[in-house]
């Protein structure tokens, strides 16, 4: 394939963004290409029969789709990742770039053939859950990043509907040009997949925000070729397939996500019209404990619809993570106590508990709404509620999200601003994402959070929280920053990760995601009835995937010759 060097940053319609960007991937490219060159070889393959696969690969696929060499050694790996053996436990064979599901079928046509496992990613970023880099060592990445098509903006109906390459800039930028009145909806970077956003259980931050509750129709191609549409679907030239999510007999969007079951080729996601007015909204409390009244309140706003979209609570720690490095705070050992905290929240003026939310809709809704969430926290004393409006231009009836200031994700603009936080704990440096789910209960919250907060303290860590509220339920989730260039750090993050699932477990928590390095240890917390629904999911990988070719071990399912492997008792 052609020679490789690197590329900038040029995906966002923020210039600024662009740079920072840019500077950040490059680092990393001149730090991967400056480590000792590594090949590997895909489970049981000689030299000689891997040498033979790879062109049978360019002969299906053409070979510029064939990624080798320092291309492969760049993108394909994990930049955070933790472990000081990280070379011996996971690298890429090579990566596949397919652009069409006929070659999809012809990749799956030779893994087959010579029992070879493949990893599927959709842009290949996953950043702070391992990267695009498969669990068995030798995997051959299938990269859909260039299954890049946007099939259907629909404003009548409020979908799009969207390959597994189109990103979130991309999808806006689409909207934009086509002058759709409708509103994406985007995470923290919108440089990922939506595709595989939705599938990984995702959000972003619009009414439509909880993604993969608002996937309505799937297309998958499976283990051994056949291509598969669910819900209606089914029918060839549906007229519904994305307006109506059951179909007939069992519904298997969801079998698709988060699992090794097939490769998702196309999808459909319900979106929020543009409204006819937005309300970015901002909550502050001041102490501590605030927070558990902070969450019920909400949880109660939530359900009588007084807030369209779902809460983030985040604390000091955030706050200044936004701002600049931690050594500009604290410099002595340990995380940052807690006298020192308040010190901070004086200084900067915030509290220590607040809260980003956004209300849609007419004028006169709004402020209806707006003035039932000011009487709602009267109770919390000392708290700080404001609120900014925007309303179309002149002579429009809809909101366009350009039209507001600013890259507010709660308008589906994407950014990438977000990943300046990488930057916490060091100039050069990563993180990994703890994520169990709670009740939307307030002492819930409270308790675990000083549980977890006590955890990162043992290790020398902060806890950052990201407590993203919904009707009723919370991801109460802690970013777990560390310096890239300390094993030492990276070792304390991967303790202290293992040591927060052990203890959301006593407290009847599980993760909603994993970092593929934990996934396995994420899935045995699910354990009702000695672990009967992995069982299902392995009865499941055995018929769909005999071979065991499509992402071994993700989510924990791991396909039968695996699981011997790993337990000879089996």
């Amino acid at each position: 394939m052609a020679s490789y060097s690197f590329k900038p940053v040029t995906i966002s319609h923020r210039q600024n963004e662009n740079e920072h960007a840019t500077e950040t991937l490059k680092r990393w490219h001149d730090q991967a290409l400056a480590e000792e060159k590594r090949e590997y070889l895909p489970p049981g393959l000689t030299p000689q029969t891997w040498a033979t696969v790879v062109k049978k690969f360019q002969a299906t696929l053409g070979t510029e789709k064939v990624v080798l060499g320092d291309e492969l050694r760049v993108l394909y790996a994990d930049p955070f990742s933790m472990n000081a053996d990280e070379k011996e436990r996971r690298g890429t064979a090579c990566a596949l770039r397919p652009t069409a599901v006929e070659e999809i079928q012809g990749i799956l046509k030779i893994a087959n053939e010579y029992k070879i496992p493949l990893w599927t990613v959709s842009r290949g970023k996953n950043l702070g859950y391992g990267g695009p880099v498969g669990r068995v060592k030798g995997s051959v990445v299938v990269d859909l990043q260039n299954m890049n098509k946007i099939l259907d903006i629909n404003d009548k109906y409020s979908y799009y509907t969207v390959e597994p390459g189109v990103s979130f800039f991309q999808l806006f930028q689409t909207i934009q040009e086509q002058k759709k009145k409708i509103w994406c909806s985007t995470p923290a970077l919108g440089w990922g997949s939506v595709v595989g956003n939705a599938l990984d259980r995702g959000w972003g931050y619009t009414p439509h925000g909880e993604h993969s509750n608002n996937v309505c129709g799937v297309e998958a191609v499976l283990a051994d070729g056949t291509v598969v549409r669910t819900g209606m679907g089914a029918l060839d030239n549906s007229a519904c397939w994305p307006l109506f999510r059951g179909g007939y007999g069992p519904t298997y969007d969801s079998m698709f996500s988060q699992s090794n079951f097939g490769i998702v080729t196309k999808l459909t996601l319900w979106a929020s019209p543009a409204p006819e007015g937005f309300m970015q909204c901002h909550l502050a409390v001041p102490e501590e404990a605030d927070l558990a009244p902070m969450v019920d309140i909400f949880r109660e706003l939530l359900l009588r619809e007084r807030i369209q979209n779902h809460p983030v609570i985040g604390n000091i720690i955030r706050d200044i993570n936004k701002r600049s490095l931690r050594k500009d705070w604290w410099q002595g050992p340990g995380g940052i106590p807690y006298h020192r905290l308040k010190e901070i929240q004086a200084q900067l003026g915030i509290g220590f508990w607040d809260a980003t939310f956004a209300l849609y809709g007419p004028k006169e809704v709004m402020e209806y709404n707006f003035k039932q969430i000011q009487e709602a926290f009267k109770p919390i004393k000392g708290h700080v509620l404001t609120s900014q409006a925007h309303y179309p231009k002149n002579g429009e009836k809809y909101l366009n999200a350009l039209d507001v200031p600013g890259a507010d994700l709660q308008t589906g603009n994407p950014g990438l601003g977000p990943l300046r936080s990488i930057e916490y704990r060091g100039l050069d440096g990563g993180h990994i994402s703890f994520s169990p789910v709670l009740p939307s209960d307030g002492q819930a919250a409270l308790d675990f959070y000083y549980t977890a907060q006590k955890l990162c303290a043992k290790y020398g860590f902060e806890f950052c929280a990201g407590l993203h509220m919904h009707l009723r339920h919370m991801t109460h989730i802690n970013m777990i920053h560390f310096d890239r260039e300390s094993q030492a750090d990276k070792d304390a993050a991967n303790n202290l990760f293992v040591d927060l699932v052990n203890a959301a477990r006593k407290h009847g928590y599980g993760e909603y995601r994993a970092h593929v390095e934990h996934m396995d240890l994420v899935a045995k917390q699910y354990d009702f009835n000695g672990g009967a629904l992995m069982r299902l999911n392995e009865r499941i990988k055995d018929t769909l995937d005999p071979n065991g070719i499509l992402s071994p071990g993700k989510q924990g399912i791991w396909p039968k010759h695996y699981r011997k492997e790993r337990d000879p008792r089996l």
